[in-house]
């Protein structure tokens, strides 16, 4: 069984007061030298550590004071300020990430649709459009047997003439 150089927490030797193995006792205060070696601690010894810890540890008395007081109260009223501050940044950034989202989502459609791009669309669904319309008005034309103005048209659907480049004037596209 070999011995530790720390003993165990609750040990026999925690109590033990230090001797150096070179050194032996110089009074003889009744203490055998084989108990010494030993965990078991003299009793003379241990008494007095207790005295000594009794006298240097007085337990401490707690005393409220209002300034203690008032001191527990700014540190309470600094945490609900901390917080409601927090809760404002996390606002904010929640703000700050949708119009970031907001922003992406328009640069991708600018990247996607160029001006160039988007001119020559614009021509083609004209066209279409018109087309559209042209062939609405014969089919009228034919259910109704009568003659129908594309101005008619244009103002029962609610289209503004000038988006599908029609001369109200003429009754044309131009």
């Amino acid at each position: 069984m070999s011995i530790s150089a720390k003993p165990f927490k609750n040990g026999k030797g925690v109590n033990k007061p230090f001797r150096s193995p070179f050194n032996t006792p110089q009074s003889n205060n009744n203490i055998n030298i084989s108990k010494l070696s030993t965990y078991e601690t003299p009793s003379k010894i241990s008494v007095a550590k207790r005295l000594i810890y009794q006298k240097t540890s007085s337990p401490k008395k707690l005393c409220i004071n209002k300034e203690n007081n008032s001191k527990q109260t700014e540190i309470e009223v600094k945490n609900k300020l901390y917080q409601i501050d927090l809760e404002l940044l996390k606002k904010k950034i929640q703000e700050k990430e949708e119009s970031i989202k907001i922003l992406k989502t328009t640069l991708s459609y600018k990247k996607k649709n160029k001006a160039e791009n988007l001119e020559s669309v614009i021509k083609k669904w004209t066209t279409c459009c018109q087309n559209a319309l042209i062939d609405y008005q014969k089919c009228l034309q034919e259910k109704n047997d009568q003659p129908v103005k594309l101005f008619e048209i244009l103002s029962s659907f609610n289209i503004n003439p000038d988006i599908v480049c029609f001369s109200i004037d003429d009754d044309i596209f131009y």
